[in-house]
Formats: C-alpha cells, sequence, structure tokens
C-alpha cells in the first residue's frame, strides 16, 4: 500500500512538473513577443526555466538499499509520430546473479489504447575511480513480463514440482546483451495494459569457475542500467450495453506498392491504424476510392500491423472499448450487414480484456471470430468476458488462409471494398430459472432467520461460492476460507456434484500480494468417501468385448477379468486455476478456456490423498478456481484411464517422427519410439511420461495436424471409456486452502533460509541457499559436496598451517622472540578461521563468532609480514619496538577498514622494502663492505624472494571457488617456508668483503 501510494505521490509530482514548464515556456515565449518587453526580465526568466529543467531531473531514488542510484538518460530518439515516450527510469546498479535476491526490478506502467509497447535498455560500465581504466563490458540478462515479477531460472534448474505452468501464465520476454552502452529494445504488439516488471541482473556463471580476484588488481565498476518505455496508441470507439453502432468497414490497398518491394521497415514506418469517426471515415472512403483505381497487385487483405498474413491496407480496422461490470462472465456480440458482398474477404472479430487484440486468442484469454459478410441476418457472437476490467472489440477484413476458397478469392481481389454493418454488445445476466430460484432462496432465508452467506451463485453456469480474506502481520501472508455464517461458524467441507461445476474467485492486490507465492490445495474427504453410494450403470452384456476392440483392436490379448462394482467405483476431480478467466473441467484431465483446451492445474482421485499446485509471484487481478466432479462405475470395464492413453499414442506412433525443437519430447524422440515398439516396455512406462508424448502428439508446437489428433484422441477416449458410464447423482466432500505466504509455502527447504528483499521500491521473497544446494526452494542437489571432499578440503585449509612450527622454531632459536610470538598467533587463528570457515556446518568448529576470527586471520597475517621486513632491515634496537607498535596500529586499522583491500598489503610491503634498502645501503656505504653476508644474499635471499612470488601468485590470480582448498593450502606452505629463508641469523649481519 505504501508502495503504491509513493508511485502515486510520484506520477503527481511529474504531472504537475510538466504543467510548470509547459507554462513557464509560454510566458517565455509570449514576453518576447511584446513590442516593449525588458531584457533583464527575459534573462531572468530564462536562467530559472535553466535552473528548474536542472531541478527537475533530480532522480527519485528508487532502492535505498542500493550504494546510488544515477540518472543517465539514453541518448535521444527519433520517435516516429505515432510513438510517445511515457517511462524513463533512472539507472540502476545492477549485481552479479547468485541467487534471486541479487535481481534489480524495474517498473513500467502501460497505459490504456496501446498498441505496441516499445521497450528500451541501455546498460554501461561506471568506473568506482577516476584513475581506474575503462572496464570491460559485462553480459547483462534481463526478464519482462506483465503484472508481476518474471519467474526465472538462470542456472537451468527444473523448477520444484507442483509449479504452476508457463502456458498458463503470462509470456515472459528475455533479452541478454552487453553492457557496451549500445541500446536494446523490445518490442511488444498488442501489451497488457497496466503494471510491467523487468528483472536485470549481471549475468549468471558458474561460481566454480569464477576467479577469486583480489581487490584492487582489477578495475572495478559498476554496471549500470537505463530504461525507457514508447507507446503507440490507437482512438477507439466507446460502446455501452445493448447500445447500437452504425459504421462503415473499408479496404483500402495503399497504392504504389509491389509485393517484391514490401519490406518490414516500409509497413514499420507507415503510421498507425486508428479507428476513426463515422462522416470522417465516409469522407476517406469517398476520396480515396476515386484515387486508387490501379491495383498493385491480386493482393491479399489484411493490416500493417501485420497481424496477418496478407497485403498491406489502410483504415481497414475498427476498434471499440467496453466496459465489463461485476457479475457479468459472457457477452453476445450482434452483428448484421446492410448488404450481401461475396466479394468482400471475411471480417475478424475480436475481443481482449486489458489489451488490443491481436487478431487471434493467446494467453491473454482473448476471443476470436471469422464472419462472412455473405447474409444480412443478425449475426451473434458469444464470448466470454472479465469482469471489471476494459474490453477491446477490433473488426477488420482478414484473410482466411486455412481455406483454399477464400485464399482464391482474395487473391483476385483488386478493388476496395466498404462494408456498412450494425453492432451491438450485449451482457448476459443470470437466466430466469436462476433468477426466480435465487429470489425463492432469498424469500424462505428472510422468513426464516437470515441470508444463508454459503448459498453459491451461478457464474457461467458454474456454483461459485463467496470467500473471505484474512490477512496476517508478515508480508504476503493471507489466505481465503467460505464466508462464516451469523454465528461465526465456517464449513469445514465443501461439497461437489456432478452434475454442476463449482469454484470460487478472489482478488491479488497489485504490488502487495505479488511477491509471494499462492498455494492452492484439494483434498478429499476421507471419512465421506467412504459412504459413497453409486447406482450401478446398466448397459448391454456384450458392449465391453465391442468396445474393447474398437480400443485395442487386437483380440489375442488377454482379457481383464470383471470384479466388482463396488471395488471399482472411479471418482476424480479436475482442477482448473487461472487468472482473468474461469476454466470448464473436462474429463479426463483437460480445462477449457473459451477456445482454448489446456491441462488440469490439479487432478485429484480416490487413490492420491491431495492435489497441489504453487504460482510463485502470482500476477495481480481476479483468480478462479473451478472444481468438476466426475463419477464413473466400471461394471464391465476392463481398461483404465492410462491404458486408453497408451494404446492413443502406440497407434500414432508416427507422429513423433516429424517432431522439432522446440518441441518438448525433440530430445527424447528415439527413446520413446523405441520403448512403444516394445510391448513391455510401454506397460512399464510411468504416468508422467505417458501424458508428455500425448500432449506432444497435440501440441501444436510439435505437429502440424494437432487440430485433427486432439479430435482422434477425444473419440478415442470416450469410446474407450464409454463403458465408464457416468453417474451424474454422485457426490464428494472436500478440503481445499487458498493460501499466500513468502518462498514456497514459507519455506525453503532443509538447507535454505527465506528472506525479503526489497529492489525499485518492490518487496519480494526468495530463498537464499546453503550448503551448496541450488534451486528455487533450495532442493537442487547435483553440485553439493560430498562429505568426504569438505573434510578433504578442511583438513588441508588447517593442516597446512602447522608448517609454521619451523618457523617459530627457527625465530626463537634465532632470540626472534617477538616475531616467534606473532607466527604462532598466524598460525593459531589461521587454523581456527578455516576450521570454522570450511566445514560447511558438517565439520566445523568454531571456537568464537567468525568475523572475529576472519580479523584476527588477517590482522596476524599482516602483522607477521611487517615484523619479519622489519627483522631483515637489522635496525637499531631502540628502533625495533617503535616500528612494531607502529605497524601494530596502522595495520589493524587498515584490516578494519577493508582487509581484503590491495593497499592494505601494499603499505607494509612497500614500506619495509624501502626501509630494509635504506638500512643496507646505509651499511654499505659506511663500512665499504658488502651486507648482509654473501650466503644470505646469493642463497637465502633468492630463495625466499622466489617462494613469496609464487605465494603471490597463487593468492592472487590462480584461486576459484573449486580450487580454493588447494591454492590456499598451498599459499599457507609457502609463506611459512619462505620465513625460514627471509628471516636472517645474526651472522648473516657480520660485515664481510
Amino acid at each position: 500500500m505504501l508502495n503504491s501510494l509513493a508511485s502515486h505521490r510520484l506520477f503527481q509530482t511529474g504531472e504537475t512538473r510538466g504543467v510548470t514548464i509547459t507554462c513557464r515556456n509560454t510566458m517565455i515565449q509570449i514576453l518576447t513577443h511584446r513590442p516593449n518587453f525588458s531584457p533583464l526580465v527575459v534573462f531572468m526568466l530564462l536562467l530559472v526555466d535553466h535552473r528548474l529543467i536542472v531541478d527537475s531531473s533530480v532522480p527519485v531514488l528508487q532502492n535505498p538499499s542500493e550504494e546510488y542510484t544515477k540518472y543517465v538518460p539514453i541518448e535521444e530518439l527519433k520517435l516516429p509520430e505515432d510513438q510517445e515516450l511515457v517511462v524513463r527510469l533512472p539507472s540502476n546498479s545492477l549485481l552479479k546473479y547468485t541467487s534471486y535476491k541479487d535481481v534489480s526490478i524495474l517498473h513500467f506502467d502501460v497505459p490504456p489504447d496501446s498498441r505496441t509497447a516499445y521497450f528500451t535498455f541501455k546498460a554501461f560500465e561506471d568506473p568506482k575511480s577516476a584513475f581506474q581504466r575503462k572496464c570491460k563490458p559485462k553480459d547483462v540478462t534481463l526478464h519482462l513480463k506483465a503484472s508481476s515479477y518474471p519467474v526465472i531460472s538462470p542456472e537451468n534448474i527444473t523448477f520444484p514440482k507442483n509449479f504452476f505452468t508457463k502456458d498458463q501464465r503470462f509470456k515472459v520476454y528475455d533479452l541478454q546483451f552487453l553492457s557496451d552502452e549500445q541500446q536494446q529494445r523490445i518490442t511488444i504488439e498488442g501489451p497488457y495494459i497496466g503494471n510491467w516488471f523487468a528483472v536485470a541482473f549481471v549475468s549468471w556463471s558458474d561460481p566454480n569457475n569464477d576467479r577469486i580476484e583480489q581487490q584492487g588488481l582489477a578495475a572495478s565498476c559498476d554496471t549500470l542500467l537505463s530504461a525507457e518505455m514508447s507507446v503507440s496508441r490507437f482512438r477507439p470507439i466507446i460502446i455501452n450495453n445493448g447500445q447500437e453502432h452504425e459504421d462503415n468497414l473499408t479496404s483500402h490497398v495503399l497504392p504504389e506498392l509491389n509485393g517484391a518491394n514490401i519490406t518490414k521497415d516500409a509497413l514499420n514506418t507507415s503510421r498507425p491504424l486508428r479507428s476513426i469517426p463515422p462522416k470522417q471515415q465516409k469522407l476517406k472512403v469517398a476520396s480515396k476510392s476515386l484515387a486508387e483505381g490501379k491495383s498493385s497487385r491480386a493482393a491479399q487483405f489484411a493490416n500493417t500491423t501485420e497481424n496477418h498474413n496478407s497485403t498491406p491496407t489502410a483504415n481497414n480496422e475498427i476498434i471499440y472499448r467496453f466496459y465489463v461490470p461485476d457479475d457479468i462472465g459472457d457477452a453476445t456480440a450482434r452483428i448484421m450487414f446492410d448488404q450481401v458482398c461475396d466479394e468482400c474477404p471475411p471480417v475478424g472479430f475480436h475481443v481482449r480484456a486489458n489489451g488490443y487484440p491481436l487478431g487471434g486468442t493467446d494467453h491473454n484469454h482473448g476471443h476470436g471470430t471469422i464472419i462472412r459478410p455473405n447474409q444480412t441476418t443478425e449475426i451473434s457472437i458469444q464470448f466470454g468476458v472479465q469482469p471489471n476490467s476494459w474490453h477491446y472489440a477490433l473488426l477488420t477484413f482478414v484473410n482466411e488462409a486455412d481455406e483454399s476458397e477464400m485464399h482464391s478469392q482474395a487473391n483476385n481481389s483488386h478493388t476496395n471494398h466498404s462494408l456498412s454493418y450494425v453492432l451491438q454488445i450485449d451482457y448476459i445476466t443470470e437466466d430466469s430459472d436462476n433468477a426466480m430460484q435465487k429470489s425463492k432462496t432469498v424469500q424462505n432465508s428472510t422468513n426464516s432467520s437470515s441470508a444463508n452467506p454459503w448459498e453459491p451463485t451461478k457464474f457461467r453456469r458454474m456454483n461459485f461460492y463467496s470467500l473471505l480474506r484474512q490477512t496476517y502481520r508478515e508480508f504476503f501472508m493471507f489466505d481465503y476460507d467460505l464466508r462464516p455464517d451469523v454465528n461465526g461458524t465456517v464449513p469445514e467441507t465443501l461439497n461437489l456434484t456432478a452434475k454442476t461445476h463449482s469454484g470460487f474467485a478472489f482478488d491479488l492486490g497489485q504490488v502487495s500480494d505479488i511477491g509471494g507465492t499462492l498455494t492452492f490445495a484439494l483434498s478429499m474427504k476421507e471419512a465421506h468417501r467412504a459412504s459413497l453410494k453409486m447406482s450401478l450403470p446398466t448397459q448391454p452384456p456384450d458392449l465391453g468385448g465391442i468396445l474393447a476392440e474398437r480400443l485395442i483392436g487386437d483380440p489375442k490379448e488377454e482379457v481383464v477379468p470383471a470384479v466388482s462394482a463396488t471395488s471399482n467405483q472411479s471418482m476424480q476431480i479436475v482442477v482448473c486455476m487461472q487468472l482473468g478467466e474461469p476454466g470448464e473441467p473436462e474429463y479426463p484431465d483437460k480445462c477449457r478456456y473459451g477456445q482454448r483446451l489446456m491441462q488440469a492445474s490439479i487432478i485429484v482421485n480416490n487413490t492420491e490423498s491431495m492435489g497441489l499446485v504453487h504460482v510463485p509471484f502470482p500476477e495481480s487481478g481476479r483468480w478462479y478456481v473451478t472444481m468438476g466432479l466426475f463419477c464413473h462405475g466400471s461394471g464391465t470395464a476392463r481398461v483404465s484411464i492410462m491404458e486408453s492413453v497408451k494404446e492413443f499414442i502406440r497407434k500414432h506412433q508416427d507422429m513423433l517422427a516429424d517432431m522439432r525443437s522446440p518441441c518438448d519430447c525433440a530430445e527424447s524422440v528415439a527413446r520413446y519410439t523405441s520403448c512403444l515398439q516394445s510391448p513391455d516396455c510401454l506397460e512399464a512406462m510411468n504416468e508422467t511420461e505417458t501424458l508428455k508424448v500425448k500432449e506432444c502428439i497435440m501440441d501444436d508446437k510439435c505437429s502440424t495436424n494437432f487440430k485433427q489428433m486432439t479430435r482422434l484422441f477425444v473419440e478415442h477416449h470416450k469410446a474407450a471409456m464409454e463403458q465408464h458410464v457416468a453417474v451424474e447423482n454422485c457426490n464428494t466432500s472436500v478440503v481445499f486452502s487458498v493460501s499466500s505466504s513468502p518462498c514456497v509455502a514459507g519455506r525453503c527447504g532443509r538447507f535454505g533460509r527465506c528472506y525479503h528483499y526489497m529492489s525499485g521500491g518492490f518487496v519480494f521473497s526468495t530463498c537464499v541457499c546453503s550448503k551448496g544446494y541450488r534451486g528455487w526452494d533450495c532442493t537442487e542437489d547435483s553440485q553439493v559436496p560430498t562429505n568426504m571432499s569438505i573434510l578433504l578440503a578442511t583438513l588441508l585449509l588447517t593442516l597446512s598451517n602447522l608448517l609454521f612450527f619451523p618457523s617459530i622454531y627457527m625465530a626463537v632459536k634465532r632470540r626472534y622472540y617477538t616475531e616467534g610470538v606473532i607466527y604462532f598467533f598466524a598460525m593459531f587463528f589461521s587454523i581456527f578461521y578455516h576450521a570454522c570457515d570450511a566445514g560447511e556446518d558438517e565439520y566445523s568448529f568454531c571456537l568464537v563468532k567468525i568475523g572475529v576470527l576472519q580479523f584476527c586471520d588477517f590482522y596476524c597475517g599482516l602483522l607477521s609480514i611487517w615484523v619479519t621486513l622489519v627483522a631483515m632491515a637489522h635496525v637499531r634496537t631502540e628502533l625495533v619496538s617503535l616500528l612494531h607498535m607502529f605497524g601494530a596500529i596502522l595495520l589493524a586499522f587498515g584490516t578494519e577498514l577493508n582487509k581484503q583491500s590491495l593497499w592494505v598489503f601494499l603499505a607494509p610491503a612497500l614500506t619495509g622494502i624501502c626501509l630494509i634498502s635504506t638500512s643496507w645501503g646505509l651499511r654499505c656505504a659506511k663500512s665499504r663492505k658488502l651486507f648482509p653476508s654473501r650466503r644470505y644474499l646469493s642463497v637465502w635471499l633468492p630463495f625466499g624472494l622466489t617462494l613469496v612470488v609464487a605465494g603471490l601468485v597463487c593468492y592472487a590470480f590462480l584461486q576459484t571457488k573449486q580450487n580454493y582448498h588447494i591454492v590456499h593450502s598451498i599459499w599457507h606452505m609457502v609463506m611459512a617456508l619462505s620465513i625460514l629463508c627471509l628471516l636472517p641469523s645474526r651472522k648473516s649481519f657480520l660485515p664481510k668483503c
């Protein structure tokens, strides 16, 4: 709610600012055209105008948790006349993707009456320091989706079981590009009107292969992303319920266009089609029909938005806009043509809620119908609508390419067409019988006590029950339940009957409800299930054999003997869950949404305890859940549902040969083909694989004649299931749950934690995994290290520090007592730090907090380097203690400031080298002899420096997450051995020639 109010205030501020600038520019223009104006006044207004314009570009911080947000505008685009810049966002800092917590959220608001939306992005590198060199461009990934945050998996990890399928949700648009300041664009025709969300990040790469770089060695840059959105609009005609509207639908072929030289660029540069008022349209028809006597070629009719495969035409669409109130689920469009036009192309009538009709059904639940203008009688088209939503209806000439007759007619058409019509849209309310029944119910309830809140209402010929929302304190925590009666009683179960489908609807908010996971669960009541008594079906005794022969086709196969009906009663619930439109359950596993047939969300039968579906980051709006109960008796049945499906895919296995990508079955065609040819393999095929092959055979991405295969399957399954005669007088009680929670049901498995994050002013929940687990719910274990590898890594990182014991012994023997103590504590804290950090909670032991151990490890390591350099310098005794304290204080400050900074290592090293050079040089110049000894300079010093350089190379350039325990252990051993070589003995400082 706070986010919504903040956004509203920002929009109000932007509108006021725009008005102020416009008025200010108008004032300046008026003053400059007056004959007696004051130059001083104009100059002052120009200064004020410049200052206010500069102030108006001050960014609004979208994410307080980020380090900073800069405003870097995208270069001025030369937008066509039909495009309008709507949104310009400040630059957002992008992080490298390790989990969903690293995404940056961008928000866009597509205004009403938008035909096309253009999303423009530009990523670039911003150096953190002015002295650093230019950074190398990085890979940036962006995902864009309507109404909610995109659900993504950059690691290509399979989503958890029972997740809502992506086919039932808004499409996610993907974009991958470099941060090289080049503009990238996503163009969406007919965008959903309302909120759009994009998530962007530096592209994921396998962390095991990423090099662990020392901070400061490579150029450090922030990856920033700028974004804009522009739209092209249309002007619809507002129409109300029951209102008639007369108009002319015209088809004007664009002149001087030859089919051979029509290009996509030429089409895109033309102005958008708009719905023109009737009077202007008639004048334009008359004027253009005289001028366009010649036809460019034998053309197919379509519009310049390329909604159909045909020659571009102009002004051949009329768009209506109407609002559907609550409790309206269906509407009827009545179209009547003034005269018969046999030469006219067919007319397409398309309806869509909250978006421009694209000329066909899509994931946004559109409706499309082709009408032939060869009659003058009234044509009624019934279609489903979404309550409380604006709808758009499109009338346009189309090319029905599927039918050869209309195709030839379109090819032979060289003239322009004008078609007068009358359109009326009527909302369908409750039937009179239902209304009378409802009035009787209300009257009876009034006479008794009060209205029954559990009484269902009819919506699209289904019983819908009212739900009550209960919200909790935590983010994204709420649930829906049946409304209580006057006594506060809520029924524990919901009764379903086979005669009528049942369901309910509930609303999700735009911002506050989309960052969690929506969960719907359904289960049959066990106590009620045992008491079901269904009447036995009646059918001829020989019907089972006839149907079995039609289904199996092989009379030699063994026939399963019939069993008692009481043990073979079949009861199944098909659940449809969808945003914006209720689905009609169809047996055995389908849901019909208008003109589309999709897979059911949940299937519950008397062999399954519970059906469950999760919707991560659910879209805002009204959700519908419908449930259909199907009961069957099987007195003479010998085939089950899965056997029917297996027989169908066996008969049509030749369809697998033509399957190619992006078909889901393309990669496994060979395996499926060999399995279908083997009876034993086919019998052993599980339910998931069987249904997957069946879906591929009927999928438009896998088969060219998917419509025919769908029809054949319906006929086949109906014939097979005729022996399972439906029982209409059965019922059952179910227990359901509609709830929302963070992450996945509020949990992230055993090896993850659920957190809330904010980006761009929007809150979302996500899992943060540990111990190598990955995935949406931290259950993917392909990269989880084994216990043996964890133990080996821990032992290497800890025991490698024991090589400091020789250095400690050598320091004490040569009377470097302070150095020996520091070497001991460097070994001590390094052992316990890695014992706490590397064990993955399996073999870890933390003496104190890991932050304290980490500080002591870095600090003692730097201090051991410093005291070794001081000992090599061989300065006077009174200066040694001073240098030790000087280094101890400054190194503690640097370690606490940034323990991983390059300068924390370089400062003591460079200072020590300068100290050694000065001390040794002065000794040599004073004594005129070689200092220190020749053996130290020729043997121990080069050998020690070689070890130090090798250790530094390993530490700074060779470490990755995968080999960290090996390379870092080598670093421990090399540093310990280098002390043995570099720490000089007292004899080394005796002057010799």
